[in-house]
């Protein structure tokens, strides 16, 4: 079946007159004459491609390309103009479009440029042109992140120190991930530890390692990461949750390339490159007292400081296809796209876990959702719409949905093990799931 094309200007009659070229062709046309009528068919049919008027009468076509943009950043966009705004058709491809044409249209090459956006679309992956090219995990429009991309790139061909600054949910192990694939040390993998996973003693075992009779129960000896780590990159992260007599030591790392085993005095000389990460403010760390300034300086070398989901909108809607099709990858019979009042949720939503918020978000709604198409009813409890005022039986009813949906997540939807740890029979937790309109993949 061909594709879907929808034609956006506000004269009906020329819509109509290039919509009947299309359907003689085999494409399957539909057209809007307002902003108000796009969103409208871009929210309940699936569109392969858009032809959008610069002109919209009293309205701006510009305008509505963002707005399309945001909400459906893959879908082409070809936009259609006469030769008077030829500047805002180049400034429209600056913002996304895929291409313009001018009026008066000569539809064979009008169809021949719409075929090579088809086809474009089709084989782009999930990282187009504007992404930082050599850093495909990291998917993003936003500037300030491919500003970082760069720096990152810059980075990693060095030696220096790195320390990674942002939220939970990020992205900070990512990044480490990558700055360590491009650089000459990638050929060993890179070691990782949480300093925040480990009591203090721990903590220094599994660090430094120790000999045979160090201590009751160290029968052998036992090397540390960072005897394990030489030659390769070393991650630390959540480097401000670590104790001072750790902190001491990772400075004389740091400075003289050596280390001592729990147990013995013997100075063992190791290469390691440091990629560090913090949630935390390093600087207020100092002002407190907990955490050695000239350990700072050490580590701040090279800063990469990300920013929240929140700073990032527009990454928003890639991220959440990318998440969709990643979880599709292992669960083929899933949805396969969000619809448009879901997008615009997400792009509202405040994402305090970031990045790893928005991924499990997108995985629960898929596994959810029973249809082809993800809708706000499949989201997650806090995403619902309130309903005000409440009444009491309202709020019950809440409270149950949340709790059933809380349950059927911890059970991997297993419904026979939901009704059991809801005390209740399997006919009545159907019922419920038929009241509350809650599907349940089979």
């Amino acid at each position: 079946m061909k594709a879907t094309i929808l034609i956006i200007d506000d004269n009906v009659k020329w819509c109509k007159s290039l919509a009947q070229n299309f359907v003689q062709r085999g494409y399957t046309p539909v057209y809007a004459t307002t902003s108000t009528e796009a969103h409208d068919l871009l929210a309940r049919t699936a569109i392969d491609l858009v032809l959008l008027d610069i002109m919209l009468g009293e309205e701006n076509g510009v305008d509505l390309l963002k707005d399309i943009l945001l909400l459906q950043p893959r879908l082409p966009v070809i936009m259609i103009t006469g030769f008077g705004s030829i500047d805002t058709a180049v400034q429209s491809i600056k913002l996304g479009a895929f291409d313009y044409v001018t009026k008066p249209l000569e539809f064979d090459k009008l169809l021949q440029l719409v075929e090579h956006a088809m086809n474009v679309s089709c084989s782009r992956d999930y990282a187009p042109e504007s992404f930082a090219s050599d850093f495909p995990e990291l998917i993003t429009h936003n500037a300030a992140m491919l500003a970082l991309c760069e720096k990152a790139r810059k980075f990693a061909g060095t030696n220096l120190p790195i320390l990674i600054c942002g939220e939970n949910g990020t992205g900070k192990e990512i990044i480490a991930d990558v700055i360590h694939a491009h650089s000459t040390r990638s050929e060993k993998p890179m070691l990782k530890i949480n300093c925040s996973a480990f009591p203090e003693t721990l903590l220094d075992n599994e660090l430094f390692g120790h000999e045979k009779g160090a201590y009751t129960g160290a029968e052998t000896v036992f090397k540390g990461i960072f005897e394990r780590a030489h030659g390769s990159s070393l991650f630390l992260d959540e480097i401000g949750d670590m104790p001072a007599t750790i902190q001491a030591k990772i400075l004389r790392a740091l400075q003289n390339h050596e280390i001592r085993r729990i147990g013995s005095e013997r100075v063992i000389k190791v290469n390691v490159r440091f990629i560090t990460a913090t949630n935390k403010d390093l600087r207020q760390l100092i002002t407190n007292s907990a955490f050695r300034e000239d350990l700072f300086y050490r580590l701040n070398v090279a800063t990469i400081k990300l920013p929240p989901l929140r700073e990032r909108k527009e990454d928003i809607p890639l991220l959440a296809e990318y998440f969709l099709a990643e979880h599709a990858k292992t669960n083929p019979t899933c949805a396969q796209r969000f619809s448009e009042a879901v997008i615009a949720r997400f792009v509202s939503h405040s994402w305090p876990g970031n990045v790893r918020e928005l991924k499990n978000t997108v995985h629960y709604a898929a596994t959810i959702c029973t249809n082809a198409c993800i809708d706000i009813p499949d989201l997650p409890p806090h995403f619902l719409p309130k309903r005000s005022p409440q009444s009491s039986d309202n709020i019950r009813d809440d409270m149950e949905r949340a709790l059933i949906l809380d349950m059927l997540q911890k059970t991997n939807f297993n419904k026979k093990k939901t009704a059991e740890l809801l005390n209740m029979s399997r006919n009545t937790l159907y019922n419920k799931l038929e009241k509350y309109g809650i599907g349940v993949p089979e």
